[in-house]
C-alpha cells in the first residue's frame, strides 16, 4: 500500500513538469546579424517578432487542461509566458536599434504597445 502511494506521488510530481505550457523564446540579435542584416531583412525580422508576440498572446488567452492542474497553480505557465514576452521585447528593441543605426525607415516606425496580461 505504501509503495503504491509513493509511486502515485512520484507520478504526480513527474506530471507537473508536463503541465507547463511552452511558449518558446526569441534569440537575441547577434553581432553578425546586427552588422549584416539589410533594412529589408530587419523589417522581416521585426514582422516575425510581432507574429511571435501575437502567437504567445493567443496561447496565453486559451485555457486548456494544463491551466487546471491543482499542484501547478499556474506558476510555471506564468514564468514561461514572461520569458517569452521578455525575449521578444529584447529582440524587437535590438532590431529597432539596428534599423536606426543603418538609417532604415523601420527605425521611425511606431513601436507596438506591449500587451497587458493578467497572467
Amino acid at each position: 500500500m505504501k509503495k503504491n502511494i509513493v509511486v502515485a506521488g512520484l507520478a504526480l510530481l513527474a506530471a507537473q513538469g508536463c503541465a507547463t505550457k511552452n511558449y518558446g523564446t526569441q534569440a537575441p540579435l547577434t553581432d553578425f546579424e546586427r552588422q549584416t542584416l539589410t533594412c529589408r531583412e530587419i523589417e522581416l525580422e521585426q514582422a516575425k517578432v510581432q507574429g511571435f508576440r501575437a502567437k504567445i498572446e493567443g496561447q496565453s488567452v486559451r485555457l486548456d487542461a494544463r491551466d487546471f492542474v491543482p499542484w501547478n497553480f499556474g506558476i510555471g505557465n506564468h514564468i514561461a509566458y514572461t520569458e517569452a514576452v521578455e525575449s521578444a521585447d529584447q529582440r524587437a528593441q535590438q532590431l529597432q536599434a539596428a534599423a536606426k543605426e543603418k538609417g532604415c525607415a523601420a527605425a521611425s516606425a511606431p513601436k507596438p504597445e506591449p500587451a497587458i496580461s493578467s497572467r
